[in-house]
């Protein structure tokens, strides 16, 4: 084809089909704003299979042949494009293939693509994203550092089945997520540092949410499918939860280290009777929470240090399955009046009841002094503890306290 000027095409043919990259002008900026899409003399199919990058305003700087069914690896990492048309024949969106585009704000992914790769999308300038129900997996960190990131719509498929870890991770202004059914597992960190997530429908095929997967976000409810069995640490730690809703189901099992710790407007917490783990620090610093109620379960054996550390607590029932009150499980909890250690408890950690200011009545159930780590009751009220007729090992004095036997 003669040398014509950009106005004057009325045609566009490759010099070579092998030729991935097709400059279509000069990278000089004047000559790429010299044609738009809508412009080119293609049919509507051939546009179709097209990967066309575009400049400021809409103007293309570069085509990709019609041939191409994947972007590859890294293919436009950290490059200038703010608008991308992704052609019908593309299948896959390779790792850190856009990762870095600042620019990037918006992208329609067409049906035909089933694979997003890991960091695709990392710390792009993508301000909202549709993903068509044709995808079936997307990769760790695909949209992580999305900075600007406010609406997501994943794909709605029966092969979408895990959030892979850090996947919206630091997306500060994402306001909500819903997670399809599909989903059977919320990776770690999958939407920690989601400031602005205040709302999460999480699927009822959910199985396992991940360490850290809704760390810090602006969550202020959520409801906890049935479908869940175990909650990893800190999964909803700092977070603004007021309420939380947890599995009601024989399988779950676990509540992670730290998963609500920090929760400080959290008021309540019904921990079900299937819980058997439940981790150090779980609702520690929860400054707020009042009311606790704790799993009626055989293997329910330990109260985890600093389980409710710097808590609201105004009472606590401790089930006659508990064996051992880890160190500073109660420390601090300054609503405190009264607290009954069941018979069932061995040993008693250091600080564990410590800084109960108002703490006035304790009785231990125990016929045989439970074995003490440090000093438990220290500033406490209470000077004495009751304890049963005939028990053994408490004498005159016990923890600090003066021992009284008249239970």
């Amino acid at each position: 084809m003669a040398d014509k000027k950009i106005s004057q095409l009325t045609e566009l043919t490759s010099a070579d089909p092998a030729i991935d990259v097709l400059p279509l002008v000069d990278s000089d900026l004047n000559q790429t704003k010299k044609i738009k899409l809508a412009d080119l003399p293609l049919s509507d199919a051939e546009k179709g299979s097209l990967v066309l990058f575009t400049s400021d305003e809409g103007y293309i700087n570069a085509v990709r042949n019609r041939d191409i069914t994947s972007i590859v690896d890294s293919d436009y990492q950290n490059s200038n494009v703010n608008s991308i048309h992704i052609g019908s024949n593309v299948t896959s969106i390779g790792d850190y293939a856009f990762a870095g585009c600042v620019n990037l704000t918006s992208i329609n992914i067409p049906n035909s693509v089933t694979l997003i790769g890991t960091e695709a999308f990392d710390s792009s300038g993508l301000t909202s994203i549709t993903i068509p129900d044709s995808v079936t997996s997307i990769g760790g960190s695909a949209f992580s550092g999305c900075s600007d990131l406010i609406s997501v719509t994943l794909p709605n498929n029966d092969r979408f089945n895990i959030i892979q870890s850090q996947l919206f991770f630091s997306c500060s202004q994402l306001t909500s997520i819903t997670i399809p059914d599909s989903v059977e597992s919320i990776e770690n960190f999958a939407f920690s540092l989601c400031g602005d997530l205040t709302s999460v429908t999480i699927g009822n095929s959910v199985e396992t949410i991940g360490s850290n997967a809704f760390y810090s976000c602006g969550l202020t409810s959520v409801t906890i499918p049935n479908s869940v069995t175990s909650i990893g640490s800190y999964a909803f730690g700092y977070t603004s939860l007021a309420s939380a809703t947890l599995p009601n189901n024989v399988n779950f099992t676990s509540i992670g280290f730290g998963a609500f710790s920090r929760c400080n407007v959290l008021t309540s917490i019904t921990i079900p009777d299937s819980v058997s783990s439940i981790g150090s620090y779980a609702f520690g610093y929860c400054t707020s929470l009042a009311s606790a109620t704790l799993p009626n379960n055989v293997d329910f054996t330990s109260i985890e240090a600093s389980l409710f550390i710097n808590t609201s607590l105004a009472s606590i029932t401790i089930p006659s399955s508990v064996t051992s009150i880890g160190s500073q499980a109660f420390y601090n909890c300054t609503s405190l009046t009264s607290i009954t250690i069941p018979s069932s408890v061995t040993s008693i950690g250091s600080g564990a009841f410590s800084q109960c200011s108002i703490l006035a009545t304790i009785n231990c159930l125990a016929i045989t002094a439970p074995t003490l780590v440090g000093t438990p009751f220290s500033g406490v009220t209470a000077s004495t503890i009751h304890v049963p007729v005939g028990a053994t090992g408490y004498g005159t004095t016990y923890g600090g306290l003066t021992v009284e036997y008249d239970l």
